[in-house]
């Protein structure tokens, strides 16, 4: 997964008013193919920028291949922008949306600005109570996975040592990444049996320059520690980076991440990292495409690949990425 949001009591009310006049003009029109199967997918994402225009540009392909029409909006971390857009792409026709939570906390309110309108929801996920078979679903990967992952890396890394002093650099608070992968890091740890210290623990919210600086924070306290355990990779690097500026030896300190990004494997396989957890973003979208068009269509999900008996979750998973399969990565 990759960026988050922040609140902001002054800031939402502009980026409120701003996103309604700029961004409602992006409709949900259908186009129609020849045939008349056209789907209108409109997919209502946290913000702009380059993550999740990445992930627009690459719905849209997928949509294509279907004959799908596809538009995108960009809430800017805006709640009553969000709903505004989605109210505005289903009154012009939109047959199923695609929906990035700017907080898991409002998705009633996003159902209910939906109308109806079936919902695959991305990027981050809403409770499970919120999820209905076949109505409202979820494609992502199991979350928790990664950061057992993670601490699966750790314990063999430190096979020997009874006691390891852990680092923590969190996505945005609530993000359904930054519980998940936490909760699977710091459970996995402890059933270890080991003595497990968390000397330092925030909120980076998936930014390499607020990682950087709260690293900066903690390392001039004195305090040694045996890893740096990020939920993505662009936090993981800017805490390696206040080592770095620091001067302070990495040698015998764990840098991991999630993403496998660019960046993240490139500082792997130079050596400065040492692990991230390949998250199957080309999956995630090719799924999440296949689920709208099923459920704009009134299919099941039930027979898509990592599809849950239960309907509600499509989940792909995983990979464990370090100095010995970087280079598949990169």
């Amino acid at each position: 997964m990759g960026r988050g949001y922040v609140m902001k009591k002054k800031t939402g009310v502009i980026c409120s008013v701003a996103a309604m006049i700029i961004l409602l003009a992006v409709g949900c029109q259908k186009k129609g193919t020849v045939d008349g199967s056209s789907v209108a997918i409109y997919y209502a994402a946290i913000e702009s920028g380059t993550y999740y225009e990445g992930w627009a540009e690459q719905l849209q392909e997928k949509a294509a291949l279907y004959g799908s029409s596809f538009e995108a909006g960009y809430a800017e971390n805006s709640v009553e922008a969000q709903d505004a857009q989605i109210k505005k792409a289903v009154a012009e026709g939109c047959d199923v949306l695609l929906c990035g939570l700017v907080s898991p906390d409002t998705v009633t309110a996003v159902k209910a600005a939906a109308g109806g309108t079936p919902i695959v929801f991305i990027n981050n996920a809403p409770d499970d109570s919120q999820l209905e078979k076949d109505r409202y679903v979820y494609v992502a990967s199991d979350e928790y996975m990664a950061g057992q992952y993670q601490a699966e890396y750790i314990l063999e890394q430190f096979n020997d040592k009874e006691e390891i002093n852990v680092a923590v650099l969190k996505g945005p608070k609530g993000a359904s990444g930054t519980i998940g992968r936490t909760n699977g890091l710091k459970q996995t740890l402890k059933a270890s049996g080991k003595k497990i210290n968390y000397l330092f623990e925030d909120y980076a919210d998936w930014n390499t320059e607020k990682a950087q600086e709260l690293m900066e924070i903690f390392l001039k306290t004195g305090r040694p520690v045996d890893c740096v355990a990020a939920n993505n990779d662009d936090m993981a690097l800017g805490g390696l980076a206040a080592f770095e500026q620091a001067g302070i030896s990495t040698d015998s300190v764990l840098f991991l991440g999630v993403d496998a990004s660019a960046g993240g494997c490139q500082a792997i396989a130079e050596g400065r990292m040492d692990f991230t957890v390949y998250q199957p973003m080309s999956d995630q979208i090719t799924a999440a495409i296949e689920a709208a068009e099923k459920l704009a269509a009134g299919q099941s999900v039930s027979g898509m690949e990592g599809a849950g008996e239960d309907g509600k979750y499509i989940l792909l998973p995983f990979e464990k990425v370090d100095i010995h399969n970087v280079a598949q990565y990169q």
